[in-house]
């Protein structure tokens, strides 16, 4: 696995666990672990993405800077157009 799909992984491990105490704090909303438990998770996933993003670009529409790249997110290779 390279550095890429490393990086890649660890965003979206990051994003399942806050995903996951979300969905447990749907049901749960006073349980201040649950809460400290999310406020963790979504740090370190904003964090993981990025320095993913800073590195090979925007994830989603989310992390494009139209001021200063325009729309240029579409030059980078697409998930599937990436070599091993």
């Amino acid at each position: 696995m390279n550095g890429r799909d490393e990086m890649l992984k660890k965003v979206q491990k990051l994003n399942f666990v806050m995903i996951d105490t979300g969905l447990y704090l749907n049901n749960q909303p006073e349980n201040q672990a649950g809460q400290a438990l999310f406020s963790k998770y979504q740090a370190l996933h904003r964090q993981a993405k990025e320095e993913f993003e800073g590195a090979y670009g925007p994830l989603t529409y989310g992390g494009i800077n139209t001021e200063c790249d325009g729309w240029s997110w579409i030059k980078n290779p697409w998930p599937w157009e990436v070599e091993d």
